[in-house]
Order: structure tokens, then C-alpha cells, then sequence
């Protein structure tokens, strides 16, 4: 598979980041066993592993990957809570597969951005199989559809580099998305 320059670009800066930041999250490992309970180090700890989440779960959305990879739904699963799951927004994994496709996976956590997204007051987004297919279903409050979500109906619209994640996962192909004032669901 050929790759384009973008997310060669994508995987070099993830790799590149991952161990500083390891680093430093075995540096506060070691802090906090000397000085008992602090809450500076606490902070730094929860960025640091923040910023490990963040990283991975790029890794996979912007990165390249081989056509033949795969990857563990528990490894996609883990990856994906700790990015998306919050005080505030809940993650439900429901899959039955073993394991996925790694080009399913990167398409997946795209639409995770993506219906993140319509989420601005919080809810439960919950990720499933229906006949064959992947469905992500967010239930909220409030479901807040963005121009950006035109693009899935064929629309060109101006995009910020806070919804690249909107023509990226419509460049994988077909998704459906339908939509109430307090649900969302997403099939690919």
C-alpha cells in the first residue's frame, strides 16, 4: 500500500513523541515514590497520561499501517477509552470480533472524532456490530451536528484542522449517519 506523505509525516511525530513522553511518565513513577502524595505530581502524571492516550490513538487515525494488519479489539478498545471516555462522555464497547482490520480500526476512530463532535454537553457513545457492520450510536443531551458532517452527504465545505478527521473517514467510503435532537448513529 502506498502511503501518502501526510501520514508518514503522522507516524514519524507519534513515534517520535512516545518515548519523550514515556520518559517522563517514569519520571513522575519515581517522583511519586519519594514524595509521598503531592498534587503537582498528580497533575503531571494525568497529562502524562493524557498526552501517551492522545498519541497512540493518533498514531492509529493519522498514521499508516500495512493492507494486511490487524489489531486486537481489546488493544482498540483500550486505546479508544482512554482518549475519548471522560467525566463527561462515556465509551461502551460492544463488539463480538476478536479482532479487526487495522484499516476498520483507523476508520473507526476517525468517526470517534467525528461524533465526538456532536456530543458538546456529554453522553454515552457506544460502539457495536449489526449484520456485518460497525455502527457507533451517541446518545446525549443535546446532539450538535456540525456543518463538518456534511461532507458524509458528498458536500464540499470548509473544513478547520479540528474536523480533518470528517473527510478522512469519508475517504474510506460509505457512511451512514442519522440523526434525532438526542441521538446519533453512525454505520460503516
Amino acid at each position: 500500500m502506498e502511503h501518502s506523505i501526510d501520514t508518514l509525516v503522522s507516524s514519524r511525530i507519534c513515534h517520535d513523541l512516545i518515548s519523550p513522553v514515556g520518559a517522563i511518565g517514569n519520571g513522575v513513577e519515581l517522583l511519586e515514590a519519594v514524595a509521598m502524595t503531592m498534587p503537582e505530581i498528580e497533575l503531571i502524571a494525568d497529562s502524562v497520561d493524557n498526552a501517551t492516550a492522545k498519541l497512540r490513538f493518533f498514531r492509529i487515525c493519522f498514521g499508516q499501517f500495512s493492507v494486511d494488519a490487524r489489531m486486537s479489539t481489546m488493544e482498540a478498545e483500550a486505546i479508544a477509552t482512554a482518549m475519548i471516555q471522560t467525566h463527561r462522555l462515556k465509551l461502551e464497547w460492544r463488539l463480538q470480533s476478536s479482532d479487526l482490520a487495522r484499516e476498520r480500526v483507523k476508520m473507526l476512530f476517525l468517526l470517534l472524532l467525528c461524533v465526538e463532535t456532536a456530543l458538546p454537553v456529554g453522553g454515552t457513545i457506544v460502539v457495536a456490530e449489526h449484520e456485518g457492520k460497525l455502527a457507533l450510536q451517541a446518545e446525549g443531551k443535546r446532539i450538535q451536528m456540525q456543518r463538518a458532517w456534511q461532507v458524509f452527504d458528498g458536500e464540499t465545505v470548509a473544513i478547520t484542522p479540528a474536523q480533518v478527521q470528517f473527510p478522512l473517514a469519508y475517504a474510506f467510503g460509505e457512511i451512514q449517519v442519522e440523526n434525532t435532537e438526542t441521538g446519533l448513529t453512525v454505520t460503516l
